[in-house]
Formats: structure tokens, C-alpha cells, sequence
């Protein structure tokens, strides 16, 4: 087979639902922006993610809000990014991009907040829909958030995305199929199965991709986008073959030269190992680190009073260990701190980083390794007659 084009051969269902040149995701990734990144993955080709946790004021401190986004309401700062992404791509007629929104009990005042800033926008510039196409609800529940939803079995309904938002595609991320079974309820458009194995944010029980992502696509009839471990064109390959129409990467593209992320946090991936990242109490739930001074402090403070988190039961994080996040992420962007005092979330992908690249030049690899490794798989696997 002679590929004239090769970087343009590997399609799926995704592409037909967001519309991006390849069937990968960026992923939305907090505290702190991941603007520039998303600008720089939203112009290579893949889907860029504007994280809005870090402008609700209780995730970091105002101080470090207004550092990062500016002074403001969480709608408005969201707004603002907003507008700065369009006026940053809109040159480019492929580009697409998305927002990531945490829906989370605790958080729900802000979602509301970032929802109707998503409404909002979409009526004062109507053009940025051809560029605004994803909305991607984590770390909750999306139930509540469905059309009709007391009908699907929620006891609570707050802005029902879908029908305030017709032209958005709505993702979840979803730790279990349990909970991929309850957004295919909501009638999101496509459900992100997220192994255990991803950065910051994961599941209360041990599910890797490896058996979440098939069993997923088994169970449910949305398409499904494979999350935690992915980071290279086998992985993606991976996917594919496990029935996925695309991945979504996280701790890859943090160590990436356009990544709004802290040097300290780039160099920290790269040269940690797979066994170097654990699992600890955070403030939505379960959070995984990067194993270093502060994020041992954080495991501390979870054996001392959340010991359900290793009997892979929901518990409620302590005023200590919030203040541990608050210092641990403030050191982070603080350069005359270590990197040892700082935490620093990452998968355990983290050990198959090697590179900090330029966004396109990470993207060109994956899909040429992917391609080959799809085209060249009969030289390494031969199919006997019975």
C-alpha cells in the first residue's frame, strides 16, 4: 500500500461528531490555565480543552485566581478565555476546541456559573460555534444536567445543557461503567471512559483502561473516547483496536513546549518512572501524584482520616488536607520552590514520557506511529486457516 498522505488516513466516528483533523482530545487539566495549550492543540489539528476549575474561588486561593485569570466572577473570567481562544483561532477554519466543566457536588455553584457563561457567549457570537463544540462535564454526577432529568431518575435538575446548548457536543468522563450507563442516561453524545491510571482527578476503585475502555464500549451504545495511560501512537492503536473512536491525553500534553504548565512540573514528568506516581485524598476525590515530599504529606493526612480511599469507598477530605493542596500548588508556581515541596499531578504514563515537544511535532508522531503500527500489524500477527 503506498500512503501518499499518510497523517490523513486514520478515521473514525469522532471525526464526524467534533469535526477535528485527528481523534484526539487535550484534556481539560486544573488548577491552573491550559489556554495556551489549548490554542496550540486547537490549531494542530486535535481538540483543545480550556480548564475552568482554577476560576472558582476554593480550588486555589483568590490570589492565585486572579494571578492567573484576572479579576472577575467565574462566569466572566470564563468568558474572557473564551473570546481570547476564538480571537486566537479563528483564522484557522479547523480549529475546535472545547471546555472542560467539574460537576462535582462541591462545585456546583460554579458549573451553573460556567454553563450559563457557555449560553451566554453563544448569543453575543454566534460565529464561535463553528469553533466552541464540546462542553466535557467531569468529576460529578451528569444526571442532574440532562434534559427532563427527574424523568431519568435524578432527584435534582439544574440548567439542562442539551437544551440550552443544541449545537454543543457533550461529553462525560466516567471512572466505572456504572457511570457510563448513567450519562448514556443523561443522552450525552459521547462518554470518556477514564482509567485509574490518569493524573489528578480518578476513580474511588481500581479500574484500569485496559478494562474499563472495552467494557464500556460493550455496555453502552454512545460512542466512547478512551482516557488514562495514553500518551504515543500505540497507545492509540490501542485504543482503536479496544473499540474507542479516539483518546483524550492529559499528563502528554502538559510536557509539551506550549503547555501553560510550570517548568518544575514539565521536567518532573518527564524524568519520573511508572512506579513513581500514588494516590491520595484530594478535594473532589482521588487524586493521583507525582511521589515526592508533599504529595507523601497529602498520603499522610489520607491514612490518618480517609481510609475508605483504599477500600476503594467515596470519603470527604479534611481541612488538613485541603490546606496541604492550597500550599502544595501554590509552591508549584512559586520558583524559588522545589519541586519537592510542590505537588505535581501526573498518570502513571508519566514513565513513558521522554521529550518535552512542540505540540506538532507530538501530534505528527502519534498519528504516524499509529498508522504504521495499524497498517504493519499483519507482519506481526498471522492468521491461520482452521
Amino acid at each position: 500500500m503506498v500512503l501518499i498522505d499518510r497523517i490523513k488516513m486514520i478515521r473514525t466516528k469522532f471525526h464526524e461528531i467534533i469535526g477535528t483533523k485527528y481523534p484526539i482530545i487535550q484534556a481539560g487539566m486544573g488548577p491552573f490555565s491550559t489556554n495556551e495549550l489549548c490554542v496550540a492543540s486547537a490549531r494542530n489539528g486535535v481538540l483543545g480543552v480550556i480548564s475552568s476549575v482554577g476560576m472558582a474561588p476554593g480550588v486555589v486561593t483568590p490570589k492565585e485566581v486572579e494571578r492567573v485569570f484576572g479579576k472577575g466572577e467565574p462566569k466572566e473570567l470564563l468568558k474572557d478565555v473564551l473570546y481570547w481562544t476564538y480571537e486566537n483561532i479563528k483564522d484557522d477554519p479547523q480549529a475546535r476546541f472545547g471546555v472542560n466543566i467539574p460537576v462535582s457536588h462541591d462545585f456546583i455553584s460554579p458549573s451553573k456559573e460556567f454553563i450559563n457563561a457557555i449560553i451566554e457567549v453563544f448569543e453575543e457570537k454566534p460565529n464561535i460555534k463553528n469553533y466552541l463544540k464540546v462542553i466535557i462535564t467531569s468529576a460529578g454526577d451528569p444526571l442532574p444536567w440532562a434534559v427532563n432529568a427527574e424523568s431519568k431518575g435524578s432527584n435534582t435538575s439544574y440548567i439542562p445543557i442539551k437544551e440550552n446548548l443544541q449545537d454543543i457536543v457533550w461529553c462525560h468522563v466516567c471512572p466505572s461503567v456504572r457511570g457510563a450507563k448513567r450519562a448514556e442516561r443523561a443522552d450525552v453524545d459521547i462518554i470518556i471512559a477514564s482509567g485509574r491510571e490518569g493524573g489528578a482527578h480518578c476513580a474511588w476503585s481500581d479500574n484500569s483502561s485496559l478494562v474499563l475502555l472495552p467494557e464500556t464500549v460493550k455496555q453502552v451504545r454512545k460512542p466512547v473516547i478512551g482516557t488514562g495511560g495514553f500518551s504515543d501512537g500505540r497507545s492509540l492503536a490501542a485504543a482503536l483496536a479496544l473499540g474507542a473512536i479516539g483518546i483524550q491525553m492529559g499528563t502528554r500534553f502538559i510536557a509539551t513546549k506550549e503547555s501553560d504548565f510550570q517548568k518544575k512540573w514539565k521536567e518532573n514528568i518527564v524524568k519520573s518512572k511508572e512506579t513513581e506516581t500514588i494516590v491520595g485524598r484530594g478535594i473532589f476525590g482521588p487524586m493521583r501524584f507525582i511521589r515526592n515530599e508533599m504529595s507523601l504529606k497529602v498520603i499522610d493526612e489520607t491514612l490518618k482520616h480517609s481510609s475508605d480511599l483504599y477500600r476503594g469507598l467515596p470519603c470527604y477530605a479534611n481541612g488538613e488536607i485541603k490546606a496541604l493542596e492550597f500550599e502544595g500548588f501554590k509552591n508549584l508556581i512559586d520558583k524559588t520552590k522545589s519541586a519537592e515541596e510542590s505537588l505535581i499531578l501526573g498518570g502513571v504514563v508519566c514513565g513513558r514520557i521522554n521529550s518535552i515537544p512542540h505540540v506538532k511535532e507530538l501530534i505528527e508522531s502519534i498519528m504516524k506511529e499509529a498508522e504504521e503500527i495499524i497498517i504493519n500489524m499483519q507482519k506481526h500477527v498471522n492468521i491461520l486457516p482452521d
